[in-house]
């Protein structure tokens, strides 16, 4: 089916939208910015907007986000909402001491390393405008937020959490001061002191917090597939819309394919839901085979045992004759109980 623009995708992009207005006003008011410069950070962010919707649709449309086309951005827009919130109590620190590298680290708990780095640099650079930073300091903040980008991206696909735990933790006690100086040319102890606390805070973050975070993005793909199971799921009730007969047909391709993968360890909800991917993409496909051809025979034909027998062995043995299952991962040993088990089912086509 062709991809769709779904109503609860727009209205979160559209609430992203509006929470980047009304904190922007908000933090701009309140640090006492005119109100031309206002209108002109608001046209700023329209154009940056734009880019970071046209970003979302891409990462959504080649399934980087939770693996799927079919995320709603309800969880993107909650860790968006809380980075705004970071960045509004960050406003209110005294310059060089601004914690923006935890935005980054939070936004990829919730989407991928494109998106968290998009945002982290966009609201570091917006933060920096409405404070009225220095360059040095708006160098500082995007140097924080491309860390905190780098640093979880690296835990979550490393298990050396401890050294990228500890390189946080220096730059971000190391750097503030540096910066500092090369804007005053004058050091400060209180610098290094503050920025060992926020490298302490992001380094508990990426320890204690961020694979449960993490996992609940990872999670979404499961949630997805069990989703696309219910009759209610608007593509199961386009499918049963448009044609009574296929929706019955993916019905049994699906239950039969579950059993199927729980018999050599493949992910049943992947095969439920038939999204193809290596092994579970050759026991959908063996599973539709074979009701496929058992549909097309009427029930007398099928009456005796001996024929619904004969017809799976002969259409499973010509499909991996001709070799359509050699590069999917599916082990010969896989490929005889996946057969035995249809071979041995009564209720196929039921």
């Amino acid at each position: 089916m062709n991809d769709r623009y779904v109503l609860k995708r727009v209205v979160n992009i559209f609430l992203m939208l509006l929470i980047t207005l009304l904190f922007t006003f908000g933090i701009s008011m309140l640090k006492g910015r005119l109100m031309d410069e206002v209108l002109v950070y608001g046209v700023v962010e329209l154009a940056f907007f734009a880019v970071f919707a046209f970003l979302l649709e891409h990462e959504r449309v080649n399934r980087r986000i939770a693996g799927n086309r079919e995320t709603t951005f309800r969880r993107l827009f909650q860790g968006y909402l809380i980075s705004w919130i970071f960045i509004l109590f960050s406003a209110f620190l005294p310059e060089f001491l601004r914690p923006v590298v935890l935005v980054p680290i939070l936004m990829l708990a919730y989407a991928t390393p494109q998106i968290a780095l998009f945002v982290g640099l966009f609201l570091s650079t917006m933060l920096c405008l409405m404070a009225g930073s220095t360059m040095q300091e708006l160098a500082l903040c995007s140097v924080m937020a491309l860390l905190g980008c780098i640093a979880a991206e690296a835990a979550e696909r490393a298990r050396l959490h401890f050294w990228y735990e500890l390189a946080v933790f220096c730059i971000c006690a190391i750097f503030p001061g540096l910066f500092y100086y090369l804007t005053y040319r004058e050091t400060s102890w209180v610098l290094p002191l503050v920025g060992a606390v926020e490298g302490l805070l992001a380094a508990l973050l990426l320890h204690f917090c961020y694979d449960r975070l993490a996992l609940a993005r990872r999670s979404e793909i499961s949630d997805t597939l069990t989703d696309i199971l219910d009759d209610a799921y608007p593509l199961s009730r386009e499918l049963f819309g448009f044609s009574k007969a296929d929706y019955q047909h993916a019905k049994r391709v699906s239950r039969a394919a579950v059993r199927c993968a729980a018999l050599v360890g493949a992910n049943e909800a992947v095969c439920a839901a038939a999204l193809p991917s290596t092994i579970e993409s050759a026991i959908v496909h063996m599973a539709d085979a074979v009701i496929k051809k058992l549909e097309v025979f009427d029930s007398d034909t099928m009456s005796s045992e001996w024929n619904q027998d004969m017809v799976i062995y002969q259409t499973l043995n010509d499909y991996s004759a001709q070799g359509l299952y050699d590069k999917s991962g599916l082990s010969m040993n896989m490929f005889l109980r996946i057969r035995e088990y249809l071979v041995n089912e009564k209720s196929l086509v039921k």
